[in-house]
């Protein structure tokens, strides 16, 4: 029997990422809110992206208080019982900053092109969608890139010790999806951790993400996967990478989300 070659890189590593290249160490961090629509405003809300969402994420990249932005759409899980229906993600060059006052908001959405004052725009904000949550990681390690259009499978990764995962990551894992990404298999592959909060007790400390550049590439099997592993570790045994994985990490849960919009710096 044919196993999807996605599951069997959920099984061994999982992965993550958004856009940074193989060849430079990722540094800074990135926000991520989990956005309910509420019932009834889907129409109003999409309308909300493209007149309000964009052009403020727009002028915030060209502004350089972020290095790109993203749109994120849930796919699996999805619908009432999901706990978001978009992922709003904004990477920082450096260390991110403090959140915007209603004055700023004020001045940002004049930046942008948007007759709002801060006070119409939270009210508008908050009739069509819910902030369920808002979340802080530190990039840790990341191949390839996202592109519009792409999928990211967000695993969330909880381990009773950082270093050695990280260094599982590193040293074993990155030299396997940089193959990956130059065979086009996938487009990219990051591993993040928590901003805040690492203690071993909470549901998870980091997370990794798969980034595919179509839907078909999620499922398609890829009979290559084995012989790729061998060839970025010649000397060690598949079945050994397997316990090691289970021993430096546990995957709490996977997540996968369509890449519907992305703002970037350059573009």
């Amino acid at each position: 029997m044919k196993i999807p070659r996605w599951i069997l890189c959920a099984v061994l590593a999982a992965a993550c990422s958004l856009s940074l290249s193989a060849q430079q160490a990722p540094s800074g961090f990135h926000s991520v809110n989990c956005i309910k629509v509420k019932p009834g405003k889907s129409v109003e809300f999409h309308k909300w992206i493209a007149d309000v969402m964009t052009k403020l994420a727009k002028s915030r990249v060209d502004s350089g208080a972020i290095s790109t932005w993203y749109l994120l759409r849930a796919v699996m899980p999805a619908g009432e019982s999901a706990q978001c229906d978009y992922l709003t993600v904004a990477m920082y060059p450096g260390a991110p900053p403090e959140p915007l006052n209603a004055e700023q908001i004020a001045e940002a959405l004049k930046k942008a092109g948007v007759s709002m004052t801060a006070d119409e725009y939270a009210t508008r904000r908050d009739s069509l969608a819910t902030l369920v949550s808002t979340n802080m990681f530190r990039n840790q390690i990341a191949v390839g890139k996202a592109a519009k259009g792409g999928y990211l499978s967000v695993n969330y990764m909880k381990t009773s010790n950082i270093d050695d995962w990280l260094k599982f990551e590193r040293e074993v894992w990155k030299p396997i999806a940089e193959a990956m990404v130059k065979d086009g298999v996938e487009s990219g592959w990051s591993v993040n951790l928590r901003a805040l909060g690492l203690e071993s007790d909470l549901p998870y400390q980091g997370v990794s993400v798969d980034v595919y550049p179509s839907w078909d590439a999620i499922f398609k099997d890829d009979p290559q996967f084995a012989d790729r592993i061998k060839k970025a570790h010649p000397d060690r045994d598949l079945t050994a990478i397997f316990q090691q994985v289970e021993k430096v990490r546990s995957m709490v849960k996977t997540e996968l989300y369509a890449i519907d919009d992305m703002i970037t710096s350059g573009k």
